[in-house]
């Protein structure tokens, strides 16, 4: 964090130790995930996180049904960010604090537009990725180099999608300066929160304004995530490529009538 480099090491760790948690990337039953949203909420309260965000791929269900979960419960501990992993043409790409997906399969180009032009803040996830479909190294600098407004870019995800790039990714960031997330890239209710990113303060408007101010960092990395059993990464991945596609393109279908 900028403002932290000059301090003493004493300085520097109490000042670590004032700030929250916000896991800004995270899937629900109603995407490709397994977690229903009660328990999204249930294990997010367990892990101390003050900020939530429900990214499914593109749709916006999952946080529709946290949103109205919380407010009938009258949650006030926890705050949520609706966002969106939307799949363009060039990789995936999140949206936060968004009410409307971009459009399926679009250049990420458009993505950007359509999700600044609802306020929202763009950040590249698993960027450089190999296992999942991601932002190329070539595809992050001809945006910069064309000026597109990229605001974060997603330094810490526990999972395999970008962990050969991560060292690489991070030194890239020291010249490419986006204000840096961690996200868990929840599947399983068991990883949320096992990648998050570090704000002051307590509210999403606070990480809003932390990630405008480049006042995060990616934390979650001093953790292994929990190792499940093979079944449960073979009935995820069966979830994810027979049964959610289906759903997907209806709801897809649905928000464009």
């Amino acid at each position: 964090m900028a403002d932290m480099t000059d301090r003493a090491p004493g300085a520097h760790a109490d000042a670590l130790a004032r700030l929250e948690k916000a896991d800004l990337h995270l899937h629900t039953n109603l995407g490709d995930g397994t977690a229903s949203p009660e328990r999204v909420l249930s294990e997010a309260r367990r892990r101390g996180l003050k900020v939530i965000a429900v990214t499914d791929h593109d749709h916006m269900e999952g946080a529709k049904r946290l949103q109205d979960l919380m407010d009938r419960e009258g949650v006030t501990d926890i705050q949520l960010i609706w966002g969106v992993e939307t799949t363009t043409r060039d990789g995936h790409f999140l949206g936060l604090f968004v009410k409307k997906a971009p459009r399926f399969l679009s250049h990420v180009e458009d993505a950007i537009a359509a999700i600044k032009d609802q306020g929202g803040l763009c950040v590249i996830p698993h960027p450089m990725g190999r296992l999942v479909p991601s932002l190329s190294r070539r595809k992050i600098e001809e945006l910069l180099a064309r000026g597109y407004p990229i605001d974060a870019i997603e330094l810490y995800n526990p999972s395999p999608a970008n962990a050969s790039a991560r060292d690489e990714v991070r030194k890239l960031n020291e010249v490419w300066g986006f204000a840096e997330t961690g996200g868990s890239d929840a599947h399983f209710w068991q990883h949320i929160g096992a990648g998050y990113t570090l704000f002051p303060s307590s509210t999403s408007d606070d990480v809003r304004l932390a990630i405008l101010h480049h006042a995060t960092r990616d934390g979650g990395q001093e953790r292994p995530p929990e190792r499940l059993p093979v079944s449960a990464y073979v009935a995820q991945n069966v979830w994810s490529l027979i049964i959610d596609p289906p759903r997907k393109l209806t709801r897809i279908a649905f928000a464009r009538e």
